[in-house]
């Protein structure tokens, strides 16, 4: 059942899983283990192995909801809105942050939606996923 309380949650999982992975401001896991010091590095593997673990099932689940059609229209949605924003000047593309951020954001709307989608079909039009049927 698609709750908003399980909208907002599965948003903000992958926000974390996306910009917790790197991100510019130099708060990542990108930019932690390119510290100088070697620190705690199993730690550091562990905490890897868990965002590999995040990220695959985010692919996974976007590529078994959406396919490429699905993909390509959230992505083309997303680059319309953002060209849309950069032509009305409420968005400066020539700053390497604001590049980042932008292109960090439609990666988390991407699997975003992705990890949603087929609760929302559901939800929008009663059909079940073949994978969630069980059998008699």
């Amino acid at each position: 059942m698609m709750t908003t309380a399980g909208f907002i949650v599965r948003m903000l999982l992958t926000l974390l899983t996306v910009f917790g992975t790197y991100n510019p401001s130099g708060y990542s896991y990108w930019h932690w283990i390119r510290m100088e010091d070697a620190g705690d590095w199993t730690l550091k593997l562990f905490a890897g192995t868990v965002i590999v673990f995040l990220l695959y099932t985010h692919v996974l689940a976007t590529w078994r909801s959406m396919k490429l059609i699905g993909v390509t229209m959230v992505v083309i949605s997303y680059v319309t809105a953002v060209w849309t924003l950069w032509d009305h000047d409420l968005l400066d593309l020539n700053d390497p942050t604001i590049v980042t951020l932008t292109l960090l954001s439609g990666v988390t709307l991407v699997l975003g939606m992705g990890f949603l989608w087929s609760l929302v079909r559901y939800r929008l039009s009663g059909q079940v996923d073949s994978q969630n049927v069980i059998p008699p």
